[in-house]
């Protein structure tokens, strides 16, 4: 029940409109519903999340803990036993009305991160600030005596929403969230961030160096760095950049950028992908994305070999198991690369929890992408640890030390069966490959984690945390990208007049052109997938703009046909210095991040970015009508308003006998 009232609250407070994209500058902070893979047929779902902005109730703010300055601002200043009553003091209990929740599960643990918004901590008060603001503030780590005195993270002690400041603003590297900052991603916790400030001087002038002002090296009287950068634009057509020597200067810092702002976490083990030969031609759909999965191949027992989505994927969803029972489970078992039938069962990180922001080298929010120099260390430009965007040119990835350890290791090998009864430190207890949790992050503080304990860690026992949207055209409450889910058109498959018959053996797979071609440009799509006695295209929809059905990639493939949000569709040849460009937003790059089955409120940022400037060189005007925009401004992933979403959790009691399903509707039409 608790649970139950919980959730209803926190969602009854969203602040966000439900109708992307959202104007930072009208403070409606954000929502944001994460698919993932889709639902098992079992109903069971372990990789949704949901995070977004919310109000508290009356009478019931939000809570949470926050480090503050030293007497006198100076930690230095204190004589000994001065510090150590400070230090002891601290943290202390604050409350807030707005709070960014996020919910995930892990591990059959259900998580409800609180972080408050509150951005009056970014005033002073008689010149001290109302928290501990940067790197130096302290000139020590928080070290909470609750946690035996073992220093810790920024974060873990300040359970504010905040992120690093975009340019070198003076000794501030701290800023703490409004709910304007939070409608655009790469604000929230805890997604990469973004900069604009790495150079000084213009021109022949620049150097290497943030000073506080948005770089605008090459004189174009736009920044030149924009939220809706990321490493490969600069090899598109999309970006209209004047070069200086022929060479943009920043382009060793794009690779710091990470538009659409994905937590790496947020794909740990992708799907796999084999690609196929189609028509003679090999077709390598690597670029379609990641996205994450139970299983990054799912494999069928009774050939004992893989299963992969794009080349069956009706066999693939039928045979798709969130999350195994021990015993007598109904679907097969994932099984591993090895083939020895022994499954995973977790692959999902979600978010980090508070726990495991403790170790003091999850630096994120302190350390601005733009480096800083600090206590004699010099921390070079990039994105805080544990925010690096996970390589892209192997699959499937399981390890990376910037983030946490993979859920693998004896957690999938060791007999007996101990999955959901063992305990899972540091997520799947092969915390040596983890760079958070290494030498003294865990060999000499082992009190850090096991003295601490999980203050967001709202639900044990949880086997599905399956979150749908509502869509007019189904109808009902479908998993996002619910058009690529094959399992709904079976019922049709042998109707009369059925669209798509012979789903288990469709081919091509149906996102690469095959019916129903969801993702594959702006074609009708029909529901129910009977074809109309009177003309073929009544009951057809715009696959874009008016269902969920598509994946929303974002960036999209140029197969999406999404355009830029400013400009739209034009014909090739209307801008003449560049006939190739029709406005088209799509990068086939292969392998490239990408945003998929997330529902978003999206931000003006990003569809409204800056178009038009002034070539130094010239003195010509820049973007329309005269050249392409000189930054993309994409569309939002889904156009569509979320009118409302399901939840259903379904927990099982510590004997393994019974389950309980709990199932939340929430309508959000009174804030379209």
């Amino acid at each position: 029940r608790l649970l139950d009232s919980t959730i209803r609250a926190d969602l009854a407070g969203a602040t966000a409109r439900f109708t992307p994209p959202l104007d930072p500058n009208n403070g409606q902070g954000y929502f944001e519903y994460g698919e993932n893979e889709f639902a098992d047929t079992q109903g069971e779902d372990s990789d949704d999340y949901l995070r977004f902005t919310a109000k508290a109730p009356p009478g019931r703010p939000f809570m949470g803990r926050i480090y503050l300055p030293p007497p006198g601002g100076s930690f230095a200043n204190l004589n000994a036993a001065q510090q150590q009553v400070y230090l002891a003091s601290q943290p202390i209990m604050v409350t807030s009305q707005y709070a960014e929740i996020i919910y995930f599960v892990r591990n059959g643990s259900l998580y409800r991160r609180v972080l408050l918004v509150d951005p009056d901590r970014n005033q002073s008060q008689n010149g001290i600030y109302q928290m501990v603001h940067n790197l130096d503030a302290l000139g020590v780590a928080p070290a909470p005596s609750a946690l035996g005195n073992v220093a810790t993270s920024w974060q873990s002690m300040n359970d504010l929403s905040a992120h690093p400041a975009a340019t070198a603003n003076g000794s501030v590297a701290i800023v703490a969230n409004s709910l304007g900052d939070l409608t655009n991603r790469e604000n929230r916790f805890p997604s990469p961030r973004f900069a604009n400030d790495f150079m000084t001087g213009v021109g022949a002038n620049a150097a290497v160096g943030a000073d506080g002002i948005p770089d605008d090296v090459n004189g174009d009287n736009v920044p030149d760095l924009y939220p809706t950068l990321y490493p490969n634009i600069i090899n598109t057509a999309l970006y209209n950049v004047v070069p200086i020597n022929n060479q943009p200067f920043f382009s060793p810092f794009l690779q710091f950028m990470a538009f659409p702002y994905i937590f790496p976490g947020a794909y740990s083990a992708p799907q796999t992908i084999a690609g196929f030969a189609y028509g003679g031609v090999n077709v390598n759909t690597g670029n379609v994305g990641w996205i994450h999965s139970p299983e990054p191949v799912v494999y069928n027992p009774a050939q004992n070999g893989p299963v992969y989505f794009d080349q069956t994927p009706y066999l693939y969803l039928s045979m798709l198991n969130h999350n195994p029972l021990d015993v007598a489970d109904n679907l097969p078992l994932p099984g591993t690369s090895a083939g020895n039938g022994l499954p995973y069962l977790q692959t999902y990180w979600g978010f980090p929890t508070w726990r495991e922001t403790l170790s003091p080298l999850w630096s994120d929010p302190t350390l601005p992408i733009f480096g800083v120099s600090f206590g004699g260390n010099n921390y070079p430009p990039g994105q805080p640890a544990g925010l690096v965007p996970r390589s892209t040119s192997v699959v499937p990835i399981f390890a990376d030390g910037n983030v946490l350890p993979p859920m693998a290791g004896y957690m999938a090998t060791t007999p007996p069966i101990p999955w959901r009864v063992n305990p899972q430190p540091y997520s799947d207890l092969s915390a040596v490959n983890s760079a958070f949790f290494s030498g003294a992050g865990r060999a000499t503080d082992p009190f850090l984690w096991n003295g601490s304990w999980e203050d967001d860690l709202i639900m044990t026992n949880v086997r599905s945390f399956d979150v749908k949207a509502y869509d007019d055209v189904y109808a009902g409450y479908v998993d996002l990208g619910w058009g690529d889910d094959l399992r709904l058109y079976q019922p049709y498959a042998t109707s009369p007049g059925a669209l798509y018959p012979n789903l288990a053996g469709i081919s091509p797979p149906p996102y690469l052109g095959g019916l129903p071609a969801t993702n594959n440009g702006p074609l009708p799509f029909f529901w129910p997938p009977v074809s109309p006695a009177s003309t073929f295209f009544a009951g057809a929809y715009d696959i874009t703009n008016q269902t969920f059905a598509h994946e929303g990639r974002m960036p999209p493939l140029t197969s999406d046909f999404r355009f830029d949000a400013q400009v739209g569709p034009v014909l090739p040849g209307f801008f003449a210095v560049a006939p190739n460009y029709t406005g088209n937003v799509g990068d086939n790059s292969v392998r490239i991040t990408r945003m998929r089955r997330i529902w978003d409120s999206w931000s003006t940022a990003y569809t409204q970015a800056p178009a038009t400037g002034v070539n130094p060189a010239t003195g010509f005007p820049l973007g329309p009508p005269f050249t392409p925009p000189v930054y993309p401004s994409y569309p939002p992933p889904y156009p569509a308003p979320l009118r409302g979403i399901q939840i259903q959790i379904r927990i099982q009691d510590p004997s393994g006998q019974k389950v309980k399903s709990l199932t939340i509707r929430q309508d959000f039409t009174d804030k379209l």
